[in-house]
């Protein structure tokens, strides 16, 4: 029997050319940012980054442990743009009255890995599986 293990999907390519899943893994960023409250059942857990490619599978290219949470309206989240490497004006920016803010520490890179097919898929942003 394998452990039960929950793991995050991240877009590697961004239209500002950041490689988002890469400088998770890397330690580089530090928050992951969603535009609704959709990493909660994550907080507190160590997790797989699963790097998303639009026609491609998705990869598990390393862990990291998801601390905390929090809401960022714009002022804040300017203050928190160097630990997001979200570029201003990006499709990623904030819209709208904030943006939820997920802390990580603890990132490992690991040799890429196919997401496993049984893996259970919670919208696009987070999944459950065994390995």
């Amino acid at each position: 029997m394998g452990c039960h293990m929950k793991g995050i999907f991240v877009n590697q390519l961004s239209a500002s050319g950041v490689p988002y899943a890469d400088a998770i893994v890397s330690g580089y960023k530090t928050i992951e940012t969603r535009n609704r409250d959709m990493l909660s059942h994550c907080v507190g857990e160590h997790v797989a980054v699963i790097k998303t490619v639009r026609g491609k599978m998705p990869t598990i290219v390393g862990y990291v442990t998801i601390n905390s949470k929090l809401f960022a309206n714009a002022q804040l989240f300017d203050l928190l743009r160097g630990c997001t490497l979200i570029p201003v004006g990006s499709k990623y920016d904030i819209h709208g009255k904030g943006k939820w803010c997920y802390c990580l520490n603890g990132a490992e890179r690991c040799e890429p890995y196919a997401l496993p097919k049984d893996a259970i898929r919670h919208g696009r942003s987070w999944c459950e599986f065994n390995i």
